[in-house]
């Protein structure tokens, strides 16, 4: 009787031990997907949906497409997109797209080495300019970038240039160079 009572302590223990490190394994999973992937949409108007309009934001001609790229400095998926994102400025031109590149957060060597990528898309919209953007864009997330013919009218959207440009209708894409 005592054996039987001792072996269904020590397999009690085991499975308790076992539920510990199923219940760390399963929290250090979620905190690893969200430090560093994204939900399928960073907010903002779909694709077809009217947005802002391109005059709106600074340094934008008016009647002009836009890709607008949303960035922030503590975002380590915003540091993969955005040199695809500057590598994408000599094609979107070509095509007629105007790039548009918008980055929120503090000023600091972080913002400053971020805004060095993206210069190649201009001078990024900074600290009010940016708040202004997120607020009409209604991003709650980053990285985004929308597609958005002269009139305001999202073309595509995503969380990645390429989603964003593979999200558009046929006539944006052969526009784009996608």
């Amino acid at each position: 009787m005592i054996a039987a009572v001792c072996g269904l302590a020590i397999l009690g223990i085991i499975e308790i031990f076992h539920l510990a490190v199923t219940t760390a394994l399963v929290r250090r999973i979620r905190v690893l997907q969200t430090g560093t992937a994204l939900g399928p949409d960073a907010g903002g108007p779909a694709v077809g949906q009217r947005g802002p309009k391109p005059a709106s934001l600074a340094g934008v001609p008016k009647e002009t497409d836009i890709l607008v790229g949303f960035f922030s400095s503590g975002c380590p998926p915003c540091r993969t997109e955005a040199p695809q994102f500057a590598e994408l400025v000599p094609e979107l031109g070509k095509a007629g797209v105007h790039p548009v590149a918008v980055l929120g957060g503090a000023a600091g060597p972080e913002r400053d080495s971020l805004a060095a990528t993206l210069a190649p898309a201009g001078a990024p919209l900074l600290d009010e300019a940016a708040r202004q953007a997120f607020r009409a864009f209604d991003v709650n997330a980053t990285p985004a970038f929308f597609l958005l013919r002269g009139d305001g009218m999202v073309a595509g959207k995503g969380v990645s240039v390429a989603e964003a440009l593979l999200s558009a209708k046929p006539r944006e894409r052969a526009a784009a160079g996608a």
